[in-house]
């Protein structure tokens, strides 16, 4: 069984296998590249567990006209706190008419770098 991250809609896809660890199993850059989606799609305050996870949405970016330089670096600063990422190897971003989107690789803990993460929040 192999578990792949639908790059549409971010959701974990099973594909046919057996259940078992063996199958199960993930490269450590995809565990990451999905906790990195999960974590940048998520408003701050909307998971109950941790209030302060995720952009800060509606704090910094929804409330007020705000720079891309200053969205740039709210992600960037989410990304590197993140658990597995050791440093942003690349990213690039637009900010066309409200329509934001970024694309970036990250090096994870293990030295390996994880493939290219496009991302388009709504703000």
């Amino acid at each position: 069984m192999d578990i792949l991250l639908d790059e549409v809609t971010h959701d974990v896809v099973w594909n046919n296998g057996p259940l078992t660890k063996e199958f199960t199993t993930q490269p450590y850059t995809q565990t990451v590249s999905q906790r990195l989606k999960i974590r940048l799609l998520n408003f701050k305050g909307e998971w109950f567990m941790d209030l302060n996870y995720g952009p800060p949405y509606w704090q910094e970016i929804l409330a007020m006209k705000v720079s891309k330089s200053r969205v740039d670096r709210i992600f960037q600063q989410q990304i590197l706190l993140e658990n597995g990422v050791r440093e942003i190897v690349s990213f690039s971003s637009t900010l066309i008419n409200r329509q934001y989107s970024l694309k970036f690789q990250v090096k994870v803990v293990s030295g390996e770098v994880t493939a290219p993460i496009l991302i388009s929040p709504v703000i």
